[in-house]
Formats: C-alpha cells, structure tokens, sequence
C-alpha cells in the first residue's frame, strides 16, 4: 500500500468536476501539440466541449476532432483562463496534448 496512493483519486475526482462546469463551453479553436514540443497543429476551429458518457467529445465546424474516455485524462484550466489543457497517456508510452481555447465573450 503507497503512502501517498489518494494522489489518483483526487485528481480524477477534481478533473470529473471541471469537466462538469465546463460541459458545453463554445471553443474558438482546438489545437494538439506536437510531441516533440516543436509546436501546435490546429485541429477545429469554432466548436463546442461536451462531455458525453464518461467521455470527452471536441465538435468543431460539425465534425468531432477530438474523442476520449474522461477516466484516461487529466485536465486543467490554463492559467489565463482562456483554455483547458486535455492530456493522455498513449498506449507506445507517450503523451497526448489538446488544448481547447474557449471562445472570447467581451462583457459590457
């Protein structure tokens, strides 16, 4: 038993909460960052953050550009607040990164 074996859960259990708040967020665009870290592809623009039974689903311009199981992820907020930063662990060993930036509502 791991002193410290809570860790998991609670991450689990506070990306299931942000994901809750943020399920039908409009996006302005989605983009995967290069594994190399060399840079960012652009994979949607104008779209919608649904989570949809126990899974992420990113629609944009009527096409899903992203899909997986929320339990494989890990997720957080950017640190502006403009974006959520989605990770997950690819069965080769490597790691998978969409970033949703969230559409930009100017208030009066």
């Amino acid at each position: 038993m791991s002193l410290f074996g809570g860790k998991k859960k609670k991450e689990a259990a506070q990306t299931a909460r942000l994901l809750e708040r943020l399920d039908g967020r409009e996006l302005q665009a989605a983009v995967r960052r290069e594994p190399s870290g060399a840079g960012e592809t652009m994979i949607g623009k104008g779209g919608r953050l649904n989570t949809l039974g126990g899974e992420i689903v990113i629609v944009c311009d009527g096409a899903e550009v992203f899909r997986c199981p929320a339990a494989q992820t890990r997720c957080g907020e950017l640190m502006s607040l403009n974006g959520l930063m989605i990770r997950r662990a690819l069965p080769d060993g490597g790691e998978e990164v969409v970033i949703a930036y969230y559409k930009y509502y100017r208030k009066l």
